[in-house]
């Protein structure tokens, strides 16, 4: 079986955030959960409304920021009934303009308000200073890329398709001169390290309960905790022209 690459048009995106959820739901990968919960139980409304921003944020991008979403298709397929199988959101920033704080509570703000978002915050400052101090020490700090997704559908799985993914991204930010910075699984460390990354700093997710809270909003965060913990995250990069 033969597949290709081709980039993602806006019209696209309900598609590939659609086929994102259901690949880390398949097994489903408690970190993922964390990023991208779903409010009130309704799925469908949850990945509308997630497709909706990722189009808003193509449409009025961050002049410091370049994303590009890639999608693998089944090439034995039709133009008109090809069968997307994997994508990959690369993210490559020229200059970071926003703060830790700013971009934790953007993500924060995904929970629904109250101990969940709480809890949110939280585990996003771990993870986001983790990822920015390790990132500054080693690459200081300028331009870098990242993955803002990544993914393969359980049915193609090892067949190639993330090495395409993988290697598309490669040879961009080769040309780009820019180390790449991730956050990692567990489960999908040992692909990455074949690709040239190397691991930096393991997180095992453990945000503490603060003081003080109302007796609804502590059940929520204890809730919240319940459902996503454990968690275990890996900070990993690569050097620019690193093969």
């Amino acid at each position: 079986m033969a597949f290709k690459l081709k980039n993602v048009t806006i019209e696209e995106l309900p598609d590939m955030i659609a086929a994102e959820r259901y690949a880390f739901e398949t097994p489903l990968q408690p970190i993922f959960r964390l990023y991208c919960p779903i409010l009130d139980n309704d799925r469908q409304k949850t990945i509308a409304d997630t497709a909706a921003k990722a189009q808003e944020g193509t449409q009025n991008p961050d002049p410091n920021v370049e994303t590009i979403w890639i999608k693998a298709i089944s090439s034995q397929d039709s133009e008109t009934s090809e069968k997307l199988v994997g994508g990959a959101q690369w993210i490559f920033i020229s200059e970071d303009s926003s703060s830790l704080e700013a971009d934790v509570e953007s993500l924060a703000t995904r929970h629904p308000e109250g101990g969940a978002r709480l809890f949110a915050a939280q585990s996003f400052h771990i993870l986001r200073e983790c990822e920015e101090r390790n990132r500054i020490a080693t690459s200081g700090r300028g331009p870098y890329a990242t993955l803002g997704s990544f993914f393969t559908l359980p049915e193609y799985r090892k067949l190639g398709i993330g090495h395409l993914l993988m290697q598309w991204g490669m040879e961009k930010t080769d040309e780009k001169g820019l180390d790449v910075w991730i956050e990692a699984a567990p489960p999908a460390v040992p692909f990455y390290e074949r690709h040239g990354f190397i691991q930096k700093e393991v997180t095992h997710l453990q945000p503490e309960r603060p003081g003080g809270l109302s007796e609804k909003m502590a059940a929520e965060w204890d809730a919240t905790a319940s459902s996503l913990l454990p968690i275990t995250a890996v900070t990993m990069y690569r050097l620019a022209g690193r093969h």
